[in-house]
């Protein structure tokens, strides 16, 4: 008899683990921790790829390809280190975190 209620006492933590990651699972399938929303309820616009901008597939993306992306256009002469007026792949991934550490000031 004792053996058996010790065995109990132990297999109770992995349950109420088990209960909890579960609930936290739910929770984020939900929307409750999406984090495509901000905290105000506002949608977070993803920022678009390097081959998405890239229109006419020239590796490099000009001020014209990012007409549509004016939160990405304010941004572009900062990135911008030769200053030729287009972006490699790589200056586009600092464009990309340019913006994005804009957004929490």
């Amino acid at each position: 008899m004792k053996t058996c209620n010790s065995s109990k006492k132990k297999l109770w933590l992995p349950v109420v683990f088990g209960a909890s990651l579960v609930c936290i699972i739910q929770s984020a399938h939900s929307g409750a921790m999406d984090p495509g929303t901000m905290e105000e309820g506002q949608p977070v616009k993803k920022s678009p790829t390097f081959k998405e901008v890239d229109k006419n597939g020239d590796h490099y993306v000009t001020k014209d390809e990012l007409a549509d992306y004016p939160a990405l256009l304010r941004h572009f002469d900062t990135v911008d280190a030769g200053k030729t007026g287009k972006l490699n792949e790589h200056e586009y991934g600092s464009l990309i975190l340019e913006k994005s550490q804009s957004r929490g000031r």
